[in-house]
C-alpha cells in the first residue's frame, strides 16, 4: 500500500500561523476595546484646554490647564466685558470652551448651551469681538478630540489592513507545501489527503477492487488493461516513445458502474485511487475551489503514481459563456485551475485523471481537447449477457434455490443498469429474510423485480368490486392485444394488485435491440391502445379514465413517428419540436399522430371484439388469482386463438 509522505514546510507554515494569530488577536482585542468605549460613552482624550485647533496657534502662552466651569449667561456677560479672549464652539456636545482674563491671567472656561442656540450664541460672541472657532467633531474638554465615530473608522480601516497584511503573509509562507490550509479546507490526514471539509474526500490508499468485481462494461475493461499495464511497468511505454492519454472521461446514465470501474483500474494497477466528487470543489468563497484542486493534485504528485478520480465532472466542467453571469466566478476559477493541472503528467509521478459523467453535452471544450480528457469511454447499461453476469456476481454472494433462472431473468430486465440489478437482488434478500427462510428463490425475485419496476403492492388498498372486475377487463385487454399480435412483446405478467399510483398492470418487457420497425411500433401503439377498446367491450361508451397514461405514452410514441422516424403520412423528416405547435406543418403533424393512433384503437378493436369469451375466462382468473404469467395467458387464450398465439419468448429466444 503506498502512502502518502509528509507534508514539507513546517517550519514556514508554524511561523505563519504564529504571525497570524498574533495579528488577529491584537486587531481584534483593539477593536473589541474602542467599540466598547464608544458604547459605553466614554469618548477618547482630547487634548489639554485651551489647545488651538490644527492650523492655529494658541491664543494664550499662559493660558492654564484648569478649565473653569461657566453658566451661559456669566459667559455672554463676560464677553461683553471683553474677557473672553477665544470660543471653540461644539455642536455635537452642545458646549462651548475657550480662555477667558481675570485678574490679568488667562484660565480655560466651559459652558454649555441649549440644543440649537450655537448659531445665536456665534453672533454673540462675534458681535463681542470673541474669536470664535466652529467644530462638530469635538469630544474632549477642550474640544479639539477626534470623536469616537472617527476613532471608530480609524481602527476599522486599520484592522482591514491588518487582515490583508495576514493574508499576504500566510500566502508568502505558506505556499504550496507548507503553512495553513486554505479557507474551507483542513490539514492533511490519511484518510482525507486533500483535507476537504466535506463530502467523504478521498481515499488515497489501493481499492480493494478488481476487475473481476466489474461484468456489463468489457470493452471499457479492455481500453483500462492498458492503462493499467502503463501504470504496473511504464518503462516499455516509455522505450517506444508511447504516451498514454493523460485523461480518460466515463460517459454513462447513472449507475452503470463509473464510480466502481475507475476503483477497480486503481486495484487492478496497484495504485493510490484519489477520489472526489466535483462538487466538493464548489465552495462560497472565491479561490477556495481553485485551492481545493492545487491541494488535490499536490498530495497525487507525492506518490510514485496516482489515479485521480472526478466524479460528477459536469458540476464545475460546465462550458463557461463569453457573458460573465454573477456566481459563477467560483465555479471558473475552480475549472480553470483544473486544467492548469491536468496539462500533462507532473514531474514527480504519474498522475492519470478519471472522470465521470452523464451530461457530457455541456463541458466545457477546453476539457475535452487531447492532452486533457482526450479520451470518452462509454459505459452504457449493459445487454442481456452483461445483465446477466451481473446478476450471477450478486447472486454468488448470498444463498439462492436451485430453481432460479439467472438467463430468464436477465430477459425481463431489459433497460435495468447495475445499480438497478443491485437493488433488485438486495430486494429478494429482503423479502427472504421476511420470509423466515433466507433463501432467495424465483418467487421473491419475480416479486422483487415487480417491486422495483412498478412499486410495491398495496395489499392495504380497498378496492369496490366493480372496480376490480373493469381492472381486470383493462389489464386483460393489454395482455391478450401484446399476446396476439405478432411483432409485439409477450407480456410477462398481468396483474390486478394495485402498485404505486395504478390499479393494476401488464407487464411488457423491452429488448435490447438497437433498431424498431415500423411494424414494431405500430404493434406498440396498439398494445397501449387495447385497454380503452377492451373498456368499451364492457362498459360502451361509458369507459373510464383509466387509459390516461397508456394514451399519453401512445401519443408520445406517435408522434416520434411523425417527427423524428419519418413513418408518418407526412413522410421522412425531422420536423422541430418548436414547430408542432402552430402553423401548416404543426397541423400535418397533428393529423398524422392522430391517423397512427386511431389505426392503433382500431386494430385492437378487431382483435378483441371476436374474442370476448376468451377475455372473459382471463378476467374470471385474473378475480380469482389477481396475477397471471404468459405461460397462462397462453392456456387460456388457446381454445379460440390458437393460430395466433405465439410460442413463449423463452422459447423463441432459445432458438435463437
Amino acid at each position: 500500500m503506498a502512502a502518502v509522505p509528509e507534508q514539507r514546510g513546517r517550519g514556514h507554515g508554524r511561523t505563519a500561523r504564529a504571525l497570524t494569530r498574533l495579528a488577529t488577536l491584537a486587531t481584534t482585542t483593539a477593536f473589541a476595546v474602542l467599540g466598547a468605549l464608544a458604547v459605553v460613552g466614554v469618548s477618547w482624550p482630547a487634548p489639554p484646554a485651551g489647545a488651538a485647533p490644527l492650523g492655529h496657534a494658541k491664543a494664550h502662552p499662559a493660558a492654564s490647564t484648569a478649565a473653569e466651569t461657566l453658566s451661559l449667561s456669566s459667559l455672554l456677560a463676560l464677553g461683553k466685558g471683553g474677557s473672553i479672549r477665544t470660543a471653540v464652539v461644539d455642536t455635537v456636545t452642545d458646549t462651548v470652551s475657550g480662555t477667558v482674563v481675570r485678574s490679568g491671567r488667562a484660565r480655560a472656561y466651559r459652558a454649555s448651551f441649549p440644543d440649537g442656540y450655537a448659531p445665536n450664541l456665534t453672533n454673540q460672541l462675534l458681535a463681542d469681538k470673541v474669536s470664535v472657532t466652529a467644530t462638530a467633531a469635538t469630544t474632549g474638554a477642550g474640544g479639539q478630540g477626534a470623536s469616537g465615530g472617527e476613532w471608530m473608522i480609524a481602527m476599522l480601516v486599520l484592522f482591514m489592513v491588518a487582515m490583508i497584511g495576514v493574508g499576504s503573509v500566510r500566502r508568502r509562507l505558506g505556499g504550496r507545501g507548507g503553512g495553513p490550509a486554505p479557507r474551507g479546507l483542513r490539514p492533511q490526514s490519511p484518510t482525507n489527503p486533500a483535507g476537504f471539509t466535506k463530502g467523504r474526500g478521498e481515499q488515497a490508499q489501493v481499492p480493494a477492487t478488481r476487475f473481476a468485481d466489474v461484468a456489463g462494461v468489457d470493452e471499457a475493461v479492455d481500453v483500462f488493461r492498458e492503462l493499467v499495464a502503463y501504470l504496473r511497468d511504464p518503462e516499455p511505454f516509455k522505450v517506444a516513445g508511447a504516451d498514454l492519454p493523460h485523461g480518460y472521461l466515463l460517459v454513462g446514465p447513472p449507475g452503470t458502474g463509473k464510480t466502481l470501474l475507475a476503483r477497480a483500474v486503481a486495484g487492478e494497477a496497484g495504485v493510490p485511487f484519489f477520489a472526489v466528487g466535483a462538487s466538493e470543489f464548489v465552495e462560497s468563497y472565491v479561490g477556495v475551489g481553485a485551492a481545493r484542486v492545487r491541494s488535490l493534485f499536490d498530495r497525487a504528485r507525492s506518490v510514485p503514481a496516482a489515479i485521480v478520480f472526478v466524479d460528477e465532472l459536469d458540476a464545475i466542467g460546465r462550458s463557461r459563456s463569453a457573458h460573465a453571469v454573477p456566481g459563477n466566478e467560483e465555479r471558473e476559477s475552480t475549472l480553470n485551475q483544473l486544467l492548469v493541472e491536468m496539462d500533462g503528467f507532473g514531474g514527480s509521478g504519474s498522475i492519470v485523471v478519471l472522470a465521470a459523467t452523464n451530461r457530457p453535452d455541456i463541458l466545457d471544450a477546453a476539457l475535452l481537447r487531447p492532452g486533457r480528457f482526450d479520451r470518452q469511454i462509454a459505459v452504457p447499461a449493459p445487454d442481456r449477457l452483461g445483465r446477466a453476469r451481473i446478476l450471477g456476481l450478486y447472486l454468488e454472494r448470498r444463498s439462492v434455490a436451485d430453481d432460479v433462472d439467472v438467463a430468464s431473468l436477465s430477459r425481463r430486465t431489459s433497460g435495468f443498469t447495475g445499480a438497478d440489478l443491485s437493488n433488485l437482488v438486495n430486494t429478494a434478500a429482503l423479502l427472504a429474510v421476511r420470509a423466515g427462510t433466507g433463501v432467495i428463490t424465483t418467487a421473491e425475485l419475480d416479486e422483487a423485480l415487480a417491486t422495483v419496476a412498478l412499486g410495491p403492492a398495496r395489499t392495504s388498498a380497498v378496492v369496490a368490486d366493480e372496480d376490480r372486475r373493469i381492472t381486470a377487463w383493462h389489464e386483460s385487454g393489454h395482455a391478450l392485444v401484446g399476446l396476439w399480435l405478432e411483432d409485439a412483446d409477450d407480456p410477462i405478467t398481468v396483474s390486478i394488485v394495485p402498485r404505486g399510483p395504478a390499479g393494476g398492470v401488464t407487464w411488457f418487457p423491452g429488448h435490447d435491440a438497437p433498431f424498431m420497425t415500423r411494424r414494431q411500433a405500430k404493434a406498440q401503439l396498439a398494445v397501449a391502445m387495447a385497454g380503452r377498446a377492451a373498456e368499451e367491450l364492457l362498459l360502451g361508451d361509458d369507459f373510464t379514465q383509466g387509459g390516461a397514461q397508456d394514451f399519453r405514452a401512445a401519443t408520445d410514441l406517435a408522434r416520434r413517428m411523425v417527427t423524428e422516424y419519418g413513418m408518418g403520412s407526412i413522410g421522412p423528416g425531422y420536423v422541430p419540436p418548436e414547430e408542432t405547435h402552430i402553423g401548416v406543418l404543426a397541423e400535418r403533424v397533428h393529423d398524422a399522430t392522430e391517423e397512427l393512433l386511431d389505426e392503433a384503437l382500431s386494430t385492437a378493436r378487431s382483435l378483441l371484439g371476436p374474442a370476448r369469451a376468451t377475455i372473459e375466462r382471463v378476467v374470471e382468473r385474473l378475480l380469482d388469482e389477481e396475477t397471471l404469467d404468459t405461460a397462462t395467458l397462453v392456456a387460456l387464450a388457446a381454445p379460440e386463438a390458437a393460430a395466433v398465439v405465439r410460442r413463449l419468448p423463452l422459447q423463441r429466444q432459445g432458438a435463437a
